[in-house]
């Protein structure tokens, strides 16, 4: 009787187990859509389609910028913190040849939403994204729900700057 219940107990373990294991597989996004191609006017399509719905936080990253991996983790927790009503538009403004090393960075920082690698000429790409930013990484802006900006920024910042302005942002 005692040996049949471990067995229970254990297939029960193992019926629960593999279940979890199916459901984390399914929430796996497939790199193409981790980490998909846009150009500025497209990223701008992207953040406008927000409007009315959540908070919008664009970040222009690169693996090779030691601020924005520093800043990245504050971001990604503010993401999930305020999930219902912030989204985060990560941009890599990585080299071509450092895409595997952009998206890597990304799992590991275990982003699961579609992020967004630059294409096309730098300056063409700098003035869709925003006409207060020179080009200098990391670039921050933060969007509310009816679109208008409420701040941004160049350079890397603390948790609390960010936080503080999506709390502006959310009306909080």
């Amino acid at each position: 009787m005692i040996k049949h219940k471990r067995i229970t107990s254990f297939l029960c373990f193992l019926v629960i187990a593999v279940g979890l294991v199916g459901k984390l597989q399914a929430q796996k996004i497939s790199d193409d859509s981790l980490l998909k191609n846009a150009s500025g006017q497209e990223l701008q399509q992207v953040i406008s389609s927000y409007e009315g719905e959540k908070v919008v936080l664009v970040n222009v990253w690169a693996t090779w910028c030691a601020p924005c991996i520093e800043e990245f983790p504050y971001i990604v927790d503010l993401q999930q913190k305020y999930e219902d009503m912030l989204h985060v538009i990560f941009i890599s403004a990585d080299f071509p040849n450092q895409r595997g090393k952009a998206l890597e960075f990304l799992k590991e920082q275990n982003v699961d939403w579609v992020t967004y690698f630059k294409t096309g000429k730098d300056q063409p790409f700098i003035e869709a994204i925003s006409d207060e930013w020179s080009g200098a990484l990391p670039f921050t802006k933060i969007i509310n729900k009816e679109g208008k900006l409420v701040a941004s920024w160049e350079q890397g910042a603390e948790y609390e700057k960010f936080e503080r302005f999506i709390k502006k942002a959310i009306n909080v």
